[in-house]
Formats: structure tokens, sequence, C-alpha cells
């Protein structure tokens, strides 16, 4: 009721104002100022005495920004899906024809990807119509740049998945050195991988997720795409095998 009366007193006020925006046409009275000033004064003295509506005003605004970001992220959803769970070059974890894709925007620094790669093996290891796409999705500054490029980089000597899983067991530091160390370790020829990291189909699809996360307002990792749903944060392995089972039960392919 409070917020009714408040949008209706900016009416009002609105009203008033452009009212008064045509003194060249019309020049108002002192009674009319009088009013006016009496008006904007009873107002103030209720929002002041309110205050408790700005934050009504503020829910409502945020309710308002919610469903259009709900909306929007459907509509990115639909449009961009083949996109989406296309792993655009990289191997698949899992069963490539599965009928439901779990797709995770990730970053090799984050704390909760780390803790989520061994609920992923559970959850692929459990279910073997399931398949894990994975984004590389780093925000977390220059080093998690890095990594990802190496990792990117690591497809061309077929090495890719050893070196992910390898990142994301790594609970040292993840400067360029201890990087490529880890790269060894997993077998790849060092000097090739740096040549490798410099082609432009590298960045590119870093650049690629970055788009997709922004289309989709996901602005933190780790997030999952299951179905229709955009998950974001970490998630323990019975709410994910629900999301799979809903998406299963929702369409023939997800």
């Amino acid at each position: 009721m409070r917020l009714r009366f408040l949008l209706i007193s900016f009416a009002l006020v609105a009203s008033v104002g452009a009212a008064l925006g045509l003194a060249v046409l019309s020049l108002p009275s002192r009674e009319d100022v009088t009013r006016q000033m009496s008006f904007d004064q009873k107002v103030r003295n209720y929002l002041i005495s309110n205050p408790e509506i700005f934050a009504e005003a503020a829910q409502v605004l945020q309710k308002r920004s919610d469903r259009n970001q709900v909306g929007q992220r459907m509509r990115s959803l639909a449009s961009l899906k083949r996109l989406i769970r296309s792993p655009r070059g990289l191997p698949v974890m899992g069963n490539p024809e599965a009928d439901v894709t779990v797709v995770e925007f990730m970053d090799y620094r984050c704390p909760f990807c780390k803790r989520s790669m061994n609920v992923l093996l559970q959850l692929i290891s459990d279910d073997p119509n399931l398949r894990l796409v994975l984004k590389e999705f780093p925000i977390l500054g220059p080093q998690s740049v890095y990594a990802s490029r190496v990792a990117i980089a690591a497809r061309e000597q077929g090495k890719y998945l050893e070196l992910h899983l390898a990142l994301m067991s790594h609970r040292g530091k993840f400067d360029k050195q201890s990087v490529l160390d880890l790269a060894r370790g997993v077998g790849l020829d060092i000097d090739r991988l740096l040549a490798d990291m410099q082609k432009p189909a590298v960045q590119a699809m870093i650049k690629e997720v970055r788009f997709l996360a922004d289309r989709l307002a996901i602005t933190g990792t780790p997030a999952f795409i299951i179905g229709d749903e955009v998950v974001p944060g970490y998630v323990d392995l019975v709410t994910l095998k629900t999301l799979v089972l809903d998406a299963r039960r929702k369409c023939a392919t997800c």
C-alpha cells in the first residue's frame, strides 16, 4: 500500500513538473506554487518517516530485473544450444553419444571447481549415458588464463584430458613454470606446446566461452548447464543426479 502511494505520489509530482515545464505558456500563480511546495514537503516527510519504502522499491526492481534475466537466459539457451553443448574440438568425458550433456564452465584456480572434479567423475561413472563438456572460463586472473591456454594447446598432442585432471588436482602454485611442469609430467612436448599456445584458435576458444557466459549471465565458476537449467556454484552428487534425471524426462536428447 505504501509503495503504491509512493508511486502515485511520484506520478503526481512528475505530472505537476511537466505542467510547470510549460511555463512559457502558463505561468503558475502564487497559490499554485504554495500548493506545490506543500505537496513536495508532504512527500518528503512521508519518505523520511517511512524509509522502508526504498527497500520495498529496490525489491520490486530486483525481482523485475531477475525476471528479465531469466527470460534472456532461456532465450539464449534455446538459440545457442548447439554451441553450448559442442566441445569445440576438445574431448568430452563420459559417453560421447549420451542422451544428456552436462556442461561445466570452470577455472583451474577455482577451489570449488577442483572440489567438483571428483563429483563429476563419480557422476559419469555412475551414469553410462552421460557426457561432460568442459568450457574453459578463466576469470581468476592472468594465471588462470595461462593455464587455460596451456590446456587448450595440449589437445594438439592428444593430452587435453590428462592435463585437465592434473591442473584440477594441483593444489600448489599456478605460475607459468608450475603449469609447464604439470604439462611435462603428463608427457607433453613443451616446445611444441608453447608453439601451439600461440595459435589464434586457442584465444578464440576462450573468447567464445566468455561470449556464452555473458549471454547466459554466468559470472562465476563453477557453473553448470543441464538441460534447460543453468546452475551456478558447487553442486553435490545427489543434486546433480536429480538435475540429470529431470533433463532426461523433459527431452530425448539434452
